[in-house]
């Protein structure tokens, strides 16, 4: 069966690339199909796919670009794409399956740790923030939930969060910290010495200020599976109008 499917390949790209022209043999390409699929086990007919995706691919290049693939080329072309498309996805799967297995972990050298988190609402322009603070044996000191009337992306809103973040650990007089997010791109703007240019550089004003109240303090990045407190309290936001915010006594 396999080496049907080889043969129907090559003969259709011989008689596509061999003339604009030429007609197609008469047969019923919905009922071949299902056929195939129903008889070919998933890896051969995952190739059978690709390789008429790349027909219609040379196809549409030949029609517009005046461009065109030999049937080899294009054959084995179709089986490299498939073949590196297989290996990122199996790449992103198992380096999701190792994020997954991460927990959170308290911080070292007698820190607090603080992590933060945001939900943003696209089609309302709005969202949320939400943070828990924990000390160096994990045990909870305090927690804020804060919703956000006006905010351009979730970049922004992370930024939000972790300049909220920031005023508490300086509120409560905390000099020692590390601030975990899971947005690396709101991490390396809040890192950034020079955000005259950046369009959140207001927000980055009020971030460095804060920061340079609290003596030792870390900003950095913690996979959703160690952010999950925050991630929770940021959803918060439907049910919450004012800012919360919750301590140990």
């Amino acid at each position: 069966m396999a080496l049907d499917i080889v043969f129907f390949a090559i003969t259709t790209l011989r008689m596509q690339v061999t003339s604009s022209n030429t007609i197609l043999p008469s047969l019923n390409f919905k009922e071949w199909m299902l056929e195939r699929a129903l008889s070919l086990t998933p890896d051969i007919f995952v190739k059978l796919l690709m390789i008429i995706w790349a027909i219609w691919k040379n196809r549409n290049n030949s029609l517009w670009n005046d461009t065109q693939q030999s049937a080899q080329d294009i054959l084995l072309s179709s089986f490299t794409w498939l073949d590196e498309f297989q290996k990122a996805r199996t790449t992103n799967q198992l380096s999701h399956v190792k994020q997954q297995r991460q927990r959170w972990k308290p911080a070292e050298n007698g820190a607090f740790k603080l992590n933060v988190d945001p939900a943003f609402l696209s089609d309302q322009t709005k969202g949320g923030i939400g943070g828990v603070l924990r000390n160096s044996s994990g045990q909870f000191v305090a927690a804020f939930a804060i919703p956000i009337a006006h905010t351009a992306s979730p970049k922004q809103c992370e930024l939000y969060a972790i300049c909220a973040g920031l005023d508490l650990l300086a509120s409560l007089h905390i000099q020692n910290a590390v601030v975990e997010s899971d947005c690396t791109e709101a991490i390396v703007e809040a890192l950034c010495p020079d955000h005259s240019l950046l369009a959140n550089g207001g927000l980055m004003d009020d971030i460095k200020r804060a920061a340079r109240t609290i003596s030792s303090v870390q900003i950095q990045y913690a996979p959703r599976s160690c952010n999950m407190v925050a991630h929770r309290l940021a959803g918060k936001l439907r049910q919450f109008e004012n800012k919360r915010f919750w301590k140990v006594e």
